[in-house]
């Protein structure tokens, strides 16, 4: 049975964390901060790879659905695009570490070894985002409608879209998981987290390859 000192304990916790949550105004997105600023990690993609993949990195401009180009939405979409999924779809199949919709866990570990070798926090933290998500991803596309795919913006070639869905999940994960190791508590920093952490995120704002 807990003492009253540990309960006492208990209960100012709970509502400390309760405090924090509460503070959060989810109708005030705050001000844009680079993510590697709050969370120093390494590129998760190595120059070698780029190179490789460079002609996967583009990003087709916003859809056109009737909105003016002035419009707050349209201005979102041309500032936070999506991750190039022809890109990251080159990044996996070079690695090995996510084909034909599944996560490979040696192949990933032994990335992560590599780009992170000076972080065994940062090596953990993302094995957890890249499970978590997987899952995720897989998860959430058994339960789409089938459909025929859209076809690309002219010359754009067509790419399935689950390794982008899969590369951006991981960075918003790494950006709320980040270790204490590497991650910057500044009051920015901070507040960008618990916006992300308390609030429904938006949709759209995943890294961009160079991001990564």
């Amino acid at each position: 049975m807990l003492s009253k000192s540990q309960l006492l304990l208990l209960v100012v916790g709970f509502c400390l964390n309760a405090a924090v949550s509460a503070d959060v105004d989810c109708s005030k997105r705050p001000s844009y901060v680079n993510p590697k600023t709050c969370c120093t990690m390494p590129d998760f993609v190595t120059d070698e790879l780029k190179q490789k993949c460079i002609k996967f990195d583009m990003t087709p401009p916003p859809p056109s659905d009737g909105e003016g180009s002035g419009s707050f939405e349209s201005k979102r979409r041309h500032h936070h695009p999506h991750p190039p999924p022809c890109f990251f779809s080159c990044i996996f199949n070079e690695t090995g570490i996510y084909q034909n919709r599944k996560l490979d866990e040696a192949k990933l570990k032994n990335y992560l070894e590599e780009v992170f070798e000076d972080s065994s926090d940062l090596q953990t933290a993302a094995t957890q985002a890249f499970t978590t998500c997987a899952n995720k991803v897989a998860e959430f596309e058994a339960n789409l409608p089938p459909r025929p795919a859209p076809s690309p913006p002219p010359g754009f070639p067509m790419c399935p879209h689950d390794a982008g869905h899969l590369m951006g999940c991981v960075f918003r994960n790494l950006m709320k998981n980040c270790p204490d190791s590497i991650r910057n508590d500044s009051q920015q920093c901070t507040e960008v987290k618990e916006y992300f952490t308390n609030c429904r995120p938006p949709r759209g704002p995943p890294p961009s390859a160079e991001d990564m």
